[in-house]
């Protein structure tokens, strides 16, 4: 991937994390780099979200 191309995206969603923040939401440093990873195409969108989701279905030990 080309150095503008990365610079693009983390600008886009460095704008995304701030659109989030005027609505009250607080994003993590993790949260935003797992953001850009998705928007580069290193990992899919379903793969993160299955992840999420994992973490929290799971049973308290």
């Amino acid at each position: 991937m080309s150095q503008s191309k990365t610079k693009r995206l983390a600008f886009k969603v460095r704008q995304a994390v701030g659109s989030m923040a005027i609505e009250g939401i607080q994003v993590s440093r993790e949260a935003e780099a797992t953001m850009l990873r998705v928007a580069a195409g290193r990992v899919s969108g379903k793969t993160v979200r299955q992840k999420l989701v994992e973490q929290y279905t799971r049973p308290a030990s």
